[in-house]
């Protein structure tokens, strides 16, 4: 299907005007930034999955709402300002390490129905499952001589999808656990 606005390549700068595309129900508070998620065209058409090399170009920008410039079925192009943007590759410094969450929604389930994939680029590993395409995880860790930290993280449902941004150092237990969950892909292979 056509899209009435082609997707972007380029990272947003603070200050640009930029049009994204916002599923409903969209609950935004009125004027007031919302954060979204900023992947390169291809890596949003086709996953990261199939171009690992996009990681990097990843980002989250704060995005104040200027007009609804499309509607479609279930969802909506907005023309926003941007405010701020946090690279991924800036995660680590920007934030303080943090214990905070738990590893578990990141392994993948068992069951029938069940797909997987992974990739890995220039320090950046990502792993993406789902069940029967009704719902998945992924994420996007750092791997290097530091141990492994999730710095992006998503969960999606048919009716949700949250994204979340951070710095979560992983254990040695964890990092053993993810590593046997995840049992394709290896330290050097990609």
């Amino acid at each position: 299907m056509r899209e009435p606005f082609p997707r972007a390549e380029s990272l947003p700068l603070p200050g640009e005007e930029r049009v994204v595309r916002v599923n409903g129900p969209f609950l935004a508070d009125g004027r007031a930034p919302f954060w979204a998620l900023f992947e390169p065209a291809l890596a949003a058409l086709n996953g990261l999955d199939e171009y690992p090399d996009l990681m990097r170009n990843c980002a989250m920008t704060a995005c104040t709402p200027l007009a609804v410039l499309a509607r479609g079925n279930g969802y909506a192009w907005l023309r926003v300002r941007v405010e701020e943007v946090t690279k991924l590759v800036e995660v680590a410094d920007r934030f303080p390490p943090s214990t905070a969450g738990s590893l578990e929604n990141l392994l993948p389930p068992d069951g029938a129905g069940l797909t997987t994939s992974q990739a890995a680029s220039d320090g950046l590993r990502y792993y993406d499952w789902s069940l029967q395409s009704d719902i998945g995880c992924w994420a996007v860790c750092t791997d290097d001589e530091h141990g492994m930290a999730i710095l992006l993280y998503g969960q999606w449902t048919f009716d949700q999808d949250d994204v979340a941004l951070g710095h979560r150092p992983l254990s040695p237990s964890e990092t053993a656990l993810l590593r046997a969950a995840w049992p394709d892909l290896r330290p050097g292979r990609s």
